[in-house]
């Protein structure tokens, strides 16, 4: 199972696929995570993937049997 984790201000979303499964309903969650991870990009947001247990910042084209990405919002200051 894979998935994405977004966090924002009501704590975080979680989508999740099985890559593993060619159905309508894994491919659509694919589809839909690569169009965030993809939007978050273009707003400045940094993406990281889960690499042997690690989190890497991740610039590479979406791979949907990754185990996990997470998008990671810029921090405002002041």
């Amino acid at each position: 199972m894979s998935r994405l984790i977004i966090a924002n201000r009501r704590g975080h979303q979680v989508l999740e696929w099985d890559p593993s499964v060619d159905t309508e309903e894994s491919r659509e969650a694919i589809a839909e995570a690569e169009r965030i991870i993809k939007d978050a990009r273009l707003r400045g947001c940094a993406v990281s993937r889960k690499v042997e247990g690690q989190h890497v910042l991740d610039t590479g084209r979406f791979d949907p049997a990754a185990e996990e990405y997470q998008i990671i919002a810029p921090i405002a200051g002041g």
